[in-house]
Formats: C-alpha cells, structure tokens, sequence
C-alpha cells in the first residue's frame, strides 16, 4: 500500500524534529558552591610566636638628703671683708653629683645670695659667667655623711658700704642634683634641680 504524498510529507517532518532533539546536549548543571576554608599556618620557626624578652626596671632615683648651712661674722666693719661660710653635707646613704654652677660651692660667679640691709634688697655686682654644656669633672660628688663646703667673700660681689643689719640667705636651690652617676653630666641640659633650705645669716656692718 503507498504512502500518499500528505503522508510522507508528515514523516519528513517528524524525523527532522526527532534528529534536532536527539543532537541538542543537556546543559551542563554548574558545581555546588562551597565555603572557602582558611588554613590555619603551620608554626614555623619565622612564624611561631615568641615571647617579648622582660624589660628592664629603672633604677630608683632617690630624692637626695641634703642639709645646708650659713656661717658668718655677727659684726663688721664698713670696709671690712665678710666671709660667708657655705656647707652643704649629704644625709643620704649613697653619694650625691652636685653642679655647683650657681652656687657659693664655685665662688660668686653668679648671684647665688639674696642679700638685705635694713629689709632693703642689695643688687648683685659681681661677674656673670656664661658657660657651656657641663661635664662630668663639672660635678662635685659628696660621699655619704660627708660634706662640701666653700667660703666666699660677699663684699667683692655685694655693696655693704653702709652701716646696717645685712641679712644673708641662700636662694635655696641647685641646679642639678642627682644620686645616679649615670646620669652626669645631664644630655641635652636636663637638669633636675634640688631644693635646699639654708637658715639665713645677719651681719651687723657699723661705722669705722
């Protein structure tokens, strides 16, 4: 029996339809996502961690024990000298570095006294000493219990020209003071200064 031509049309067709879906690949499905995961490095010896070595404490800085002293002629005359004894001894129980710029322990090389007559102020006169960075032979170390002392004669710096009640006073601080050898001389001008309090003197100045 023959196929009519309506048939063979629909079978041409047919086949065509079934040839392009057997051709056509199945997308492929894309792979599951997954978290990612950080490992965890193994220690090595650039690696492992290492144990900050301990720090050093400062030493203690004691605040020095220092005792002062004033010392003069209860009288003198106009025209006469008076000599100003300075004492400085160390109460602490280790040794103590003294810049004594400024101080009666180097002369009067600056206005170390505040000096009255009558309850009026004296100016200084003597020299003003301009210096450069100290050094450690700039120090003077006094040992424990021991003392520094120096004399100075105040009429070469101070007027006592007239007669009167000349009272005599320290300004009651050094300019740099410490029990550390270490730290002498000071870099770069640090210097720590040391109150000290020094009973005050009076001299009677009388007439010739």
């Amino acid at each position: 029996m023959g196929l009519g031509r309506s048939n063979l049309a629909w079978l041409a067709a047919l086949s065509a339809a079934g040839a392009v879906t057997a051709c056509t690949p199945k997308p492929a499905e894309p792979p599951a996502q997954q978290a990612p995961v950080v490992a965890a490095p193994t220690p090595t010896k650039d690696t492992a961690p290492s144990t900050p070595p301990p720090t050093e404490e400062p030493a203690a800085v004691t605040t020095p024990n220092l005792e002062c002293a004033l010392s003069a002629p209860a009288k003198a005359r106009v025209g006469e000298p008076v000599e100003v004894l300075f004492r400085l001894t160390n109460r602490s129980a280790q040794a103590v570095y003294i810049l004594p710029w400024q101080s009666p322990l180097e002369g009067l090389m600056g206005p170390a006294f505040d000096i009255t007559r009558d309850g009026e102020e004296v100016s200084y006169q003597g020299p003003m000493v301009k210096r450069r960075a100290p050094s450690e032979s700039s120090y003077v170390t006094i040992a424990p219990g021991a003392t520094a002392e120096n004399r100075v004669e105040v009429t070469q710096a101070y007027d006592f020209q007239k007669p009167g009640t000349y009272r005599i006073a320290f300004r009651n601080e050094l300019m740099d003071v410490t029990s550390r050898k270490e730290d002498v001389p000071r870099p770069g001008g640090d210097y720590k200064a040391a109150p000290v309090k020094c009973a005050p003197v009076d001299v009677v100045v009388t007439a010739r």
